[in-house]
């Protein structure tokens, strides 16, 4: 029996060998690197969709719109009318257009949603909102707290100053 000589076909299967695991490593991290990237996407846009009538808005609502040039990055339309929003409502709220704020704010939706492929999901249907009376009136008798509230601890603070 004698040595046998290294032959090319050798060589191919110890570089399959090799190569064959690191290859499947690489498009493995690759695969799981893209799904995280568009999960972050749909849970931003789903946390967006679910305050996007809020009124006040939420601190979700806020947090998520702070976060779309960072998970919508690679989407240019959707960061152009982020920004066109954020142009619109940066400003004193007093001196804010709300009627434009709805419009680029459904339009900024409605380009997340075919960055995502919801190509169905149409602008009437993002601008369509649910909010049941009983919470609408539940706000506006805690705001009317509130403001009953300072209004009386606003009185005691200048009786207290004027000695009475």
């Amino acid at each position: 029996m004698g040595v046998r000589a290294v032959e090319p076909k050798d060589y191919a299967t110890i570089v399959a060998l090799i190569s064959g695991p690191v290859v499947a490593v690489i498009i493995t991290l690759w695969y799981q690197r893209r799904v995280e990237k568009r999960s972050a996407k749909e849970r931003l846009f789903a946390v967006l969709m679910a305050h996007r009538r809020s009124n006040p808005p939420t601190i979700e609502w806020v947090q998520s719109l702070n976060l779309i040039d960072v998970v919508f990055q690679d989407s240019a339309e959707v960061v152009r009318k982020w920004r066109e929003l954020f142009d619109l409502m940066n400003h004193p709220t007093d001196q804010i257009n709300w009627n434009q704020v709805g419009h680029v704010r459904i339009e900024l939706l409605s380009e997340m949603a075919l960055s995502l492929g919801y190509d169905r999901l149409s602008q009437t249907d993002i601008d369509r909102f649910y909010m049941p009376q009983g919470l609408v009136d539940q706000a506006a008798m805690q705001g009317e707290m509130q403001k009953e509230f300072l209004r009386v601890l606003k009185a005691t603070q200048t009786a207290k100053k004027f000695g009475g």
